[in-house]
């Protein structure tokens, strides 16, 4: 599976709105998640209450890669930008981006580590 093909998997499993298999299957067990409005470093199986709350309020989330870079052999950083209407005021969009660190398990990739902020990128 290249980095792309994970990037999709991870948002079709977010529309599917389990947040334990996004868990198992996207995640390293020792993914550590921090960001914008966040009281600290997240990681591990802490990270389901944090998934199932965002997958509740985001059911039709977009993730679009902004950019990739390839750090070495089984590690990318890829920008991401994440957008959904929001569950209880579907007028509304949530938008955030992240730096996504990612790593080899097997042939998939997983996230190894994310830092969100709120907001979308603006073009260059």
């Amino acid at each position: 599976m290249n980095l792309n093909e994970a990037i999709e998997k991870l948002q079709t499993l977010c529309r599917a709105g389990d947040a334990r298999v996004v868990f198992q299957e996207m995640f390293a067990e020792d993914a550590a998640v921090s960001g914008e409005g966040a009281p600290g470093i997240t990681s591990g199986s802490a990270l389901l209450p944090i998934l199932t709350e965002m997958l509740k309020t985001t059911p039709m989330l977009s993730i679009r890669a902004v950019s990739t870079t390839e750090l070495g052999d089984g590690a990318a950083a890829t920008w991401l930008e994440w957008t959904s209407p929001r569950a209880d005021q579907p007028e509304e969009t949530i938008a955030f981006r992240s730096l996504t660190a990612w790593r080899k398990r097997g042939a998939a990739w997983v996230i190894a580590a994310d830092m969100y902020g709120l907001g979308t990128f603006e073009a260059a």
